[in-house]
């Protein structure tokens, strides 16, 4: 179990290593995965569609998007897993 401390020294270096423009993209992210891909609200929708990949229940919409974005950056979706 995380104690509030740590949570408070995860909190500060996450605003220390990411600028508020990234963090709103990435809150905004998150948001999408909730809305279009039913999943949990501290998940991207990179990560989300990594999960299913690796759990062979990806659709072809799902692998359409890591395609595109692996073309933005290489395995994006697998390297974004658990964010």
């Amino acid at each position: 179990m995380i104690n509030k401390q740590e949570l408070f020294i995860k909190f500060d270096n996450d605003v220390a290593n990411r600028t508020r423009w990234y963090r709103w993209l990435l809150a905004l992210d998150q948001m999408g995965n909730v809305v279009f891909m039913n999943g949990s609200q501290d998940e991207t929708i990179s990560s989300h569609i990594a999960r299913k990949q690796e759990a062979g229940t990806s659709t072809k919409i799902n692998n359409f998007v890591c395609c595109f974005l692996k073309k933005l950056e290489q395995n994006h979706c697998s390297k974004s897993e658990g964010e």
